[in-house]
């Protein structure tokens, strides 16, 4: 038996009745387009509604699995198999509304813990610290700030005054920032939506400890003095008490005897040294920093200006000379 076939035999048996297709749903509690479709044989009807559809037309269930009024001669379509087919439609329907079911509380599943995940994975807050560098990349503007031995790498969003920002004051102390971010945990990167001077700085505490200072050509100078001094505990290093920062100071003499001038003063750093680490046979003042994301900056004089850059990575011979005692 098709769908078509029964159909027809539906269509007719309501036509003999004299009942609209609307009047037969509602004897059937389905809707009228659910008869259309019967009996345009598109599909068939529930197994479940065999029975009060045949009543309904005046039939018993083997004469509308039949489709026909008397009972089946040999050779005829048997009602039982046309029952099991309509049955297996049904299953099938069943099934796939079934697996909708499933896909549908799945997909709610996943974007539920992909809203938890994202919740997790990404901060917002409002801290007062203060930035370790600022730089700019192909024409976007970024600051720095530590958390805990690592540091944040922060695109600066539109209200923020990327020129305005300052990482020391003029005694040399670190300026002190109210800052609204937003970060990724995984990455170490985010976005600083608004800054605020807070008129603050913060004053460090470092031991008077100054390793002999050592000489070299740099900045043009055939001769200046290199050192690093003022060592203080690194408090973000794991274990507490095993590393140490200091300052790393290049300076000049003057005219008058004993007299230095600094040229170059780079504050809470691991080591720092003087070396060609470009190869164009002029030194540079290299410094070891604290962060594992810019592990080394470079200090070189272009036009009477130090300029500083943050390669990923220097000489063997060069990151050797950055090994502190402590290390060795």
């Amino acid at each position: 038996m098709n769908k078509e076939r029964l159909g027809a035999f539906i269509g007719d048996c309501r036509r003999e009745l004299g009942l609209t297709q609307r009047e037969l749903a509602e004897k059937v509690h389905v809707t009228d387009k659910a008869v259309s479709k019967w009996e345009r044989g598109l599909s068939y009807p529930d197994v479940t509604l065999l029975e009060p559809l045949a009543a309904a037309l005046g039939l018993g269930v083997e004469e509308l699995m039949a489709c026909r009024r008397q009972a089946v001669p040999s050779g005829e379509e048997d009602p039982v198999k046309n029952l099991l087919t309509i049955s297996d439609d049904s299953l099938r329907r069943e099934r796939r509304r079934s697996w909708g079911r499933l896909g549908a509380v799945l997909a709610l599943i996943l974007a539920a813990g992909l809203v938890i995940a994202y919740n997790a994975l990404y901060v917002t807050e409002t801290r007062e610290d203060t930035f370790v560098l600022k730089e700019t990349v192909d024409g976007v503007d970024y600051l720095y700030l530590r958390q805990e031995g690592d540091l944040l790498k922060l695109r600066c969003g539109d209200g923020v005054d990327w020129d305005a920002v300052t990482l020391e004051d003029q005694v040399g102390d670190p300026v002190v920032y109210r800052v609204d971010l937003r970060w990724n945990r995984l990455t170490l990167e985010g976005t600083v939506t608004a800054c605020a001077d807070t008129g603050r700085t913060i004053l460090g505490s470092m031991m008077d400890v100054t390793f002999e200072a050592e000489t070299a050509p740099l900045f043009g100078l055939p001769v200046v003095y290199y050192t690093t001094e003022d060592y203080y505990p690194d408090p973000y290093a794991q274990p507490a008490g095993q590393s140490y920062l200091c300052n790393f100071r290049v300076r000049e003499e003057t005219e008058q005897p004993g007299v230095y001038k600094t040229l170059l003063l780079v504050k809470d750093c691991v080591n720092g040294t003087v070396a060609d680490v470009d190869g164009d046979g002029e030194n540079e003042a290299v410094v070891r920093t604290r962060w594992p994301e810019k592990p080394y900056t470079v200090y070189d004089c272009v036009d009477g200006e130090i300029v500083e850059t943050w390669p990923d990575t220097v000489p063997e011979e060069v990151r050797e000379a950055l090994v502190q005692i402590w290390e060795q």
